[in-house]
């Protein structure tokens, strides 16, 4: 009679104790998830100035872009578990191990990019043959690499972020380049008026 009663109780505390688990790992993965918790961190300091700067400061809406609608794949999954886990304990390491000062930015912008998802790119660029605002074509040079990337024409392995560097930052490093000459003039306006 006892070990009846006994059971309902273990099936009761497991379940307990499961929904609990889900709660607060569902709680972790939002709040780790946000901007605030992202630029928390003394190493991630150069990157919401040169958001400011860049052409996707805002999104489609005109809202704030946050780091996880670049950096983090959309929607709970195998991949969203897997970037969060990896960038997790990257992040971590890099913020309890390295100074700032000797992180190697061209080689975290090639990493950082391997992770940019193409799905948070099309979410806002739906027209590939568009240019960014939507009103006319893109060009010959564009329409022919979004043609290999869709295997129309040709085939590539390269990712959106692959092609399409230096958009939402800007290292010192990168702005001396003739294709970043619009983005570096914003950060030299901001220089001039301080």
């Amino acid at each position: 009679m006892i070990e009846k009663l006994r059971q309902p109780r273990v099936i009761a505390v497991i379940l307990g104790a499961l929904v609990m688990f889900c709660g607060i790992s569902g709680y972790a993965l939002h709040a780790t998830s946000s901007t605030d918790f992202c630029v928390s961190c003394h190493e991630m300091g150069p990157y919401p100035q040169e958001l400011r700067f860049s052409s996707h400061a805002k999104d489609k809406n005109g809202k704030e872009i946050a780091c996880s609608q670049c950096h983090i794949p959309q929607g709970i999954g195998p991949r969203f578990l897997s970037v969060k886990m990896y960038s997790g304990i990257k992040d971590l390491a890099v913020h309890l191990w390295l100074k700032p000062d000797r992180i190697n930015r061209p080689h975290a912008q090639a990493v950082a990019r391997r992770f940019v998802d193409d799905g948070n790119c099309l979410a806002c660029h739906e027209d590939l043959f568009k240019n960014a605002k939507g009103d006319a074509p893109v060009s010959e040079y564009g329409r022919l690499s979004h043609e290999a990337y869709l295997g129309k024409n040709g085939n590539t392995k390269r990712n959106c972020a692959g092609c399409h560097i230096n958009l939402a930052h800007l290292p010192e490093f990168d702005r001396r380049l003739v294709v970043n000459a619009a983005f570096a003039s914003r950060f030299q306006q901001e220089e001039v008026t301080r």
